[in-house]
């Protein structure tokens, strides 16, 4: 019998120990998405690596077997919820950490209102309380498709099944969160709007101002030609 294969690990550490705005940063993640530490970071942040150094390779070459692996990688990166269908290239490269947290099975149990906390699903996920396409899954950092996502559910032997256990989302509450996200998210879309109009009028005022400018500069010339 052969030397068992030597197993390597499959993300990257930061390349110093020692960085201060890292540091806070991947506290505040591991806080933020109930992580167990920040090798969990540093996995999904490999991730993003690797399919923006994927990315980057397939953008310098122009052959059609290139052509092919671009569309094969831009599926690839939707199936996963990563990116939208239709999107580019550019998308793939502007992606963050956060893009990879968000799409793993415990924040995705907080957000479709089957956990009430990180912690919680975390737990929930851990202690095989949870299913994904029938199968019970027990990995709280695994990646969920979009086609897997609608197939999130309870197991039949796990207390949580039952509908009015009381950790469980109520009617009620879930009406009421629907109602906070949808103010919130118009709060933001007007903000947004607000801003954009904010640039476009400075943006007149300047060209006005410019052509204030030229008209000025204009008539000296005017001026100085007569003279």
């Amino acid at each position: 019998m052969g030397d068992p294969k030597k197993t390597r690990k499959q993300y990257s550490t930061p390349s110093h120990p020692w960085v201060g705005p890292r540091i806070l940063e991947e506290n505040k993640l591991v806080q933020e998405y109930g992580l167990r530490n920040k090798k969990e970071v540093w996995k999904m942040a490999s991730v993003i690596s690797q399919f923006k150094d994927r990315a980057k390779k397939l953008i310098a070459k122009t052959d059609a077997q290139t052509e092919k692996e671009r569309q094969q990688l831009l599926d690839r990166m939707a199936r996963l919820g990563l990116i939208k269908r239709g999107a580019s290239f550019d998308d793939i490269l502007g992606l963050t950490v956060k893009s990879s947290l968000d799409r793993r099975l415990q924040t995705l149990l907080v957000k479709k209102h089957l956990a009430r906390t990180m912690d919680q699903a975390r737990q929930m996920v851990i202690h095989r309380h949870v299913t994904m396409n029938g199968v019970v899954v027990t990995s709280p950092g695994r990646l969920v498709t979009v086609e897997e996502e609608p197939t999130l559910a309870f197991t039949n032997r796990s207390a949580f099944f039952n509908e009015q256990h009381p950790e469980r989302f109520s009617e009620e509450e879930l009406s009421r969160k629907r109602e906070a996200q949808d103010a919130a998210r118009k709060r933001a879309e007007e903000a947004a709007k607000s801003k954009k109009e904010e640039v476009v009028a400075f943006r007149e005022e300047e060209i006005k101002e410019a052509e204030v400018l030229a008209g000025e500069a204009v008539e000296k010339e005017v001026k100085e030609g007569d003279a």
